[in-house]
């Protein structure tokens, strides 16, 4: 039994379905929800363009904002949910709110990329899988 699920969200239709799912499971098992996205590291290059430190993590803070924001609107009313926004590399810090929060369940979307794009990439999916010590529901996204 799941009673306490995490989901990853960063607006992709992928972590759209994962949402989905998680709700539907949430309302199946009358389980708490708490939502996660995690603002990305700013570049070493950001001041090479133009734009100052303190400007891009500003927006990379209202980009996340803005997404669990989005996410939390599509949870009903009938689902209790929370969020969590965190900044640095999506894996460890996904890990870290998983080791905080004691949940029971990490639900995330994939992209769907071939396994030499993940080799040469990585994914979050894949830091998870081998550092959770928690079950983790892989939703893909729709093709076509």
């Amino acid at each position: 039994m799941f009673l306490n699920v995490l989901v990853a969200v960063d607006g992709s239709r992928s972590s759209k379905l994962a949402l989905e799912r998680a709700i539907d499971l949430a309302r199946a098992m009358n389980s708490k929800l708490t939502l996660i996205t995690v603002a990305p590291p700013l570049s070493h290059y950001v001041t090479l363009a133009g734009v100052s430190s303190d400007r891009m993590r500003e927006e990379l803070d209202r980009w996340a904002d803005v997404i669990l924001h989005q996410a939390l609107a599509a949870v009903p009313d009938d689902v209790i949910a929370h969020t969590v926004r965190a900044a640095g590399q999506a894996g460890p810090e996904i890990v870290r709110e998983i080791e905080r929060g004691g949940y029971d369940l990490v639900v995330l979307g994939t992209r769907g990329r071939g396994r030499a794009q993940e080799g040469l990439l990585g994914s979050v999916n894949a830091y998870l899988h081998f550092h959770s010590h928690v079950p983790l529901l892989s939703v893909p996204g729709e093709t076509g």
